[in-house]
Order: C-alpha cells, then sequence, then structure tokens
C-alpha cells in the first residue's frame, strides 16, 4: 500500500491537536533489502515520517538527494529509539535488574 510523507513539524502540531492516534514502527522491502520506517495513524489519515536531509549544497551527494522520501532504519528497534528521543513514542519508565 502507498502512504503519503509527513514532515517532523507538521506531526508535532498534530500531536498537540491530539490527531494523532498511534506511531508504529513498519517494515517495508524495496526489492533488495528490507528496512523499517515509522507509521503515523491518526483521525483520518495515514502517514509515513519523512527523511529530512540537512541543506548542504556544496557536499557530493547522489541524484535526487533533495527529494522526499521516508525516513529508513535498519531495525525495528532503532526506529522505536528514534522515536522515543524524539518525542514521538513514550519513554521506558521500567527496567528489569537482574538480582
Amino acid at each position: 500500500m502507498r502512504y503519503r510523507l509527513i514532515s517532523l513539524f507538521p506531526l508535532q502540531m498534530a500531536r498537540l491537536l491530539g490527531l494523532v492516534r498511534a506511531i508504529e514502527p513498519a517494515q517495508v522491502f524495496d526489492g533488495r533489502t528490507s528496512s523499517w520506517v515509522l507509521i503515523v495513524r491518526g483521525r483520518g489519515f495515514t502517514r509515513v515520517l519523512r527523511d529530512e536531509p540537512l541543506p548542504a549544497p556544496n557536499l557530493i551527494r547522489p541524484d535526487g538527494w533533495n527529494l522526499p522520501r521516508p525516513l529508513r532504519f535498519p531495525s525495528e528497534q532503532v526506529a522505536v529509539t528514534y522515536a522515543a528521543s524524539m518525542g514521538l513514542l513514550p519513554r521506558r519508565t521500567t527496567w528489569t535488574i537482574k538480582e
């Protein structure tokens, strides 16, 4: 299924207005490899978090470096950690300790 992209700033605004229901990692395949993206499910919309590269025109980049694309992660755990560090998912409050 194809989803449109959403940037981090509009996502944060939608969260403030209570329009976001869930943010969850999802696995995608591009033919050769698989990677993980963050799916944003809201009231009336479903989007994928967009990758926003820093604008630096003097660096050597491949063709289409500034075209919109989803933010990809190598594993589900990395995607969840990123979402928690950006404030999109609640942080862990308890840890198990081996006694």
